[in-house]
């Protein structure tokens, strides 16, 4: 059995579910594991309580949070040398567990490469946009949550690329009772980021600059960063150049689907939402988008005010 784990990743439920997983294993109760912050703890308390022999248990989980030292990153400050020392001879009655939420480890870092020879690394992926689906429906059944095949697209497409967020929906319509239908989806789910950029970007398209903005607005009560979502609506046209221009090579939606790795529901919206529209044109609203995330970026203009402009303007920046 391995004793210490580094877990890495962006998917919060899945590192959350790896913890759980890992504390049954060696028959420690989620409530008795030892849960120290990196960023605040000092690394000789955290290894003090691993290489101690647990009192009234055969065995005992420390799980240490947000260890940036593994990551390109450092915010801790730590002098990694003790650690190395206790991994290479750890307690045997001690399961050791790194975190951190970066989406890769930085290998260039000697301690990383040894940690790794004496760790078990996960990594907690987000899910794909191809998996999305099927671990919708994994947690519908595991809630016994009955739900038509119209309201079940409408969850799909609203859902993020997060077990967590989805779990927390699913737990919800489990909690109303009765078979689900599109109306309960609209009524109790939340609207996910994705959507709100679909119907933004789909209302610059269309030209419809007060729908636009309305969209903005609510982005903008959630505390939405407007680079965050410049990014995310490149994104979004994007994966609309690429759909338009592959059903400009003749490609069939399943082809698309295949190629692109994207969900069937989210190829079809994006077909009809390009139709209008030349290759050409789309990649138009990436250059524009891209200078204005660069004259933001560089001071020349607030980024708020700048994506308004941007909005107001018929989506030019002058």
């Amino acid at each position: 059995m391995c004793v210490n784990y580094i877990l890495y990743g962006e998917e919060s439920a899945t590192m959350r579910k790896k913890v759980r997983q890992i504390a049954k294993e060696v028959h420690v109760a989620l409530d008795q594991i030892s849960v120290y912050d990196a960023q605040q703890a000092a690394l000789k308390e955290i290894l003090e309580d691993a290489g101690s022999i647990p009192f009234f248990e055969a065995h005992k989980v420390v799980h240490v949070q947000n260890a940036t030292f593994l990551c390109a990153k450092d915010t801790t400050g730590y002098d990694l040398e003790p650690l190395l020392a206790y991994v290479r001879d750890p307690l045997p009655s001690t399961t050791l567990i790194l975190s951190c939420s970066c989406a890769k480890l930085d290998q260039r870092k000697k301690a990383v490469k040894e940690l790794l020879r004496s760790c078990q690394s996960i990594v907690c992926s987000r899910i794909s946009e191809q998996d999305k689906e099927a671990v919708i429906r994994s947690l519908l059944k595991e809630h016994s949550v009955e739900i038509d095949a119209q309201a079940l697209s409408l969850l799909v497409r609203r859902m993020p690329l997060d077990v967590a967020i989805i779990e927390e929906e699913i737990e919800k319509l489990a909690l109303y009772g009765g078979r689900i239908t599109s109306a309960v989806i609209r009524d109790l789910t939340v609207r996910s980021l994705d959507d709100n950029v679909f119907d933004l970007a789909d209302a610059l398209l269309k030209q419809r600059t007060r729908d636009a903005f309305r969209l903005w607005r609510d982005l903008d009560a959630q505390q939405m960063d407007p680079i965050y979502l410049i990014a995310t609506l490149a994104s979004q046209f994007r994966f609309l150049f690429q759909v338009r221009t592959l059903m400009n090579e003749g490609m069939s939606k399943q082809g698309i689907q295949s190629r692109l790795q994207a969900h069937p529901y989210r190829v079809q919206m994006s077909m009809r939402q390009c139709q209008p529209y030349s290759s050409a044109f789309l990649l138009e609203q990436l250059r524009q988008l891209a200078d204005l995330d660069q004259r933001i970026k560089s001071g020349r203009i607030d980024k708020k005010l700048g994506f308004e402009l941007y909005l107001l303007q018929g989506q030019k920046i002058e």
